[in-house]
């Protein structure tokens, strides 16, 4: 698994729960509590155990957990941002998934991220298939899209459903979403400067 994936699973982690807790995880798991390099590949094996840990100690089923991890990497400004600039709505974000493993290989050729293919269901609803991936994926993507909805202000019902992750739109515009701009907004100059 890429160090990035470690580096988040370990953010998510010290931020929800502390760095106690962090540090009890990373014990238990067999690694330095210091962290990861954000570049290097580690073995699944570790990812597995972080979850496996701390998933134990909470009390939590594991895909709760990593759906939680999803929402939360949806909260993370930069995160955020990338994915805003996939779609005006919440529906042109959901048809963009489709180019997330390229944009993100161009960026992290090692990253790992799984093939994603977007299907129409029933009425106001869409099949994010990920057919050739960890089950994990699906539950962090599962978050992620929730979280997401959140920021578009959609209300929505979202469920791991088989290699799937299936969105029900219930609601378009159901609260006002998070402002997102590409920009800061033109620049002011003085009056009289050229």
């Amino acid at each position: 698994m890429h160090g990035l994936i470690n580096r988040s699973i370990e953010g998510f982690l010290r931020d929800t729960y502390g760095d106690a807790f962090w540090a009890d995880v990373a014990e238990a798991s067999g690694i330095d509590a210091r962290g990861f390099q954000t570049v290097r590949l580690y073995p699944d094996s570790i990812s597995q155990a972080l979850i496996n840990q701390a998933s134990q100690r909470l009390d939590k089923p594991e895909t709760a957990l990593l759906e939680d991890l999803g929402a939360w990497l949806a909260r993370v400004e930069p995160v955020r941002r990338l994915l805003r600039f996939s779609g005006r709505s919440f529906v042109d974000f959901l048809h963009s998934l489709e180019e997330l493993k390229g944009r993100a290989h161009m960026v992290i050729p090692d990253l790992g991220m799984p093939r994603i293919r977007v299907e129409p269901g029933g009425e106001d609803e869409l099949r994010i298939v990920m057919p050739d991936c960890f089950n994990e994926w699906r539950s962090v993507m599962a978050g992620l899209l929730r979280g997401m909805a959140d920021d578009y202000g959609v209300l929505g019902l979202i469920s791991v459903e088989g290699n799937a992750v299936k969105v029900t739109i219930s609601h378009e515009s159901f609260s006002e979403g998070r402002g997102f701009e590409l920009g800061a907004g033109p620049l002011h100059r003085d009056e009289g400067a050229a």
